[in-house]
């Protein structure tokens, strides 16, 4: 927990998360509970991917991880057809916002994890959401392809 506290800390990621902030014009909550810090741990030993390499990979790609988190951000993800045909639910039973709070500043770890995989060792990435119980996993892969695709052509 301790490398992930320092890491949310550091320099670099404080400059990525100061430039998110910025452009999407977000607030931060600097106060992280230590149980999503446990929860970060666990994605990273589930990607065996080390805190050194996350932030090698974005620190010397600044621009292109900046672009994968504004477009990852901006994104729709859609959840219209997460229930059966005739199951659907009504909007009246729809979850509505009463409150919108802040993101907790380790927020970006997620968002690194996933660019990690897509530009490194894109075989992986299936597994490792299957791995952290993401809900559907092989829809939000595709997803997160095509926001992936979207950087690259970018370039």
């Amino acid at each position: 927990m301790d490398n992930i506290n320092e890491f949310i800390n550091g320099e670099n990621y404080e400059l990525l998360l100061k430039n998110v902030q910025t452009i999407c014009n977000i607030e931060i909550d600097d106060n992280v509970p230590f149980a999503l810090l446990d929860y970060d741990n666990e994605r990273l030993k589930a990607t065996q991917v080390t805190i050194e390499e996350l932030e090698c990979l974005f620190s010397s790609n600044m621009k292109e991880t900046l672009c994968f988190v504004l477009k990852k951000m901006q994104y729709n993800f859609d959840e219209d057809d997460e229930y059966p045909e005739g199951e659907e639910i009504l909007d009246d039973d729809k979850p509505h916002t009463i409150e919108e709070l802040p993101y907790y500043k380790n927020f970006l770890v997620s968002f690194l994890i996933e660019y990690y995989l897509l530009k490194e060792q894109p075989t992986e990435l299936g597994k490792y959401l299957k791995r952290t119980h993401i809900a559907q996993p092989t829809k939000y892969e595709k997803e997160l392809r095509n926001i992936w695709k979207e950087v690259s052509e970018l370039k």
